[in-house]
């Protein structure tokens, strides 16, 4: 039985629950025009392994499909987050014993970047390299990419849309909704209170190919567990690192930032930290010039 609009709506609000600028009201009308709204695939598909090597694949007949579209705007290794989803892949095939297909369609400006980024991080699942943007040319996906994923039921009808890797909530939606009996669903800690002693790095003239690290304090100031649910950097050329067990009241996190300089000239990058403080997320800003 298909969910309740209204909670429908209340979780794709959650997507945006720390952008106060964005406000409920596009929510909301992007989620009432999409609920239930079919997805057209169109014919004579083609699907490749790692983006190159074309494969037969026919897509399954299935109680849910989960979709992913990514245009050809912006950072492509920002938006993907490949070694994230091939973890969300493996828990949906282990609640599902495999029977929900992941459906990657990428409408890529560079083909051979995307072919390395599916290398890279070993994403074996059959992917659609879709050149003519015919799919989203027949669904017209939102331009906005944290509503160009989706939860699909047999009849290709929308159920929840949002992007799983981004936003654990959603994620929590997706995996309850498709494996009800298996899933165990995790609740997230009361929201605490936190210092950082610096949110911007100036790391002055780097040179291309030689990593940079520096490292934020986080303060846990409140009465309960600090949990960071999830870090997204602004470039596939940072990374980030922490420990992923809570900090207490009264301990700090150390979240480790690394910057791998890759075109010449002025960089301001940025590293989101999602987790249950009231001021979630934290910015953290890493600024300088590469040579």
């Amino acid at each position: 039985m298909r969910l309740p609009f209204f909670t429908l709506l209340i979780g794709s609000c959650i997507l945006l629950f720390s952008c106060k600028e964005n406000g409920k009201e596009e929510i909301a009308k992007i989620v009432t025009e999409w609920q239930d709204k079919e997805i057209i695939f169109p014919k004579n598909l083609v699907f490749t392994r790692y983006g190159q090597d074309t494969i037969q694949y026919e897509m399954p007949e299935s109680d849910y499909k989960i979709l992913l579209y990514v245009d050809s705007v912006g950072c492509t290794g920002c938006k993907l987050q490949l070694h994230k989803w091939n973890e969300f892949i493996a828990e949906v095939d282990s609640l599902t014993s495999g029977s929900v297909p992941v459906l990657f369609f990428f409408h890529p400006k560079d083909k051979r970047e995307l072919t390395y980024l599916l290398k890279r991080d070993g994403v074996t699942i059959p992917v659609c390299l879709d050149e003519n943007d015919r799919l989203n040319s027949i669904n017209q996906f939102p331009s906005r990419d944290d509503f160009q994923c989706f939860l699909l039921d047999k009849d290709n009808k929308v159920v929840y849309i949002g992007n799983p890797i981004h936003n654990i909530r959603i994620r929590e939606m997706y995996l309850s909704r498709i494996a009800p009996e298996a899933h165990i669903p995790t609740t997230p800690s009361r929201n605490t209170i936190t210092e950082i002693d610096q949110t911007e790095f100036n790391l002055g003239t780097l040179k291309r190919g030689n990593p940079t690290t520096v490292t934020a304090l986080i303060r846990n100031i409140g009465e309960v567990p600090l949990v960071v649910y999830e870090t997204r950097a602004s470039c596939g050329c940072t990374s980030v690192s922490y420990k992923k067990e809570p900090t207490v009241p009264g301990s700090s996190m150390e979240i480790e930032i690394t910057y791998n300089a890759e075109d010449p000239g002025y960089f301001n990058r940025t590293v989101s930290i999602y987790g249950n403080m009231d001021n979630s997320p934290l910015i953290i800003r890493l600024k300088g010039n590469t040579n």
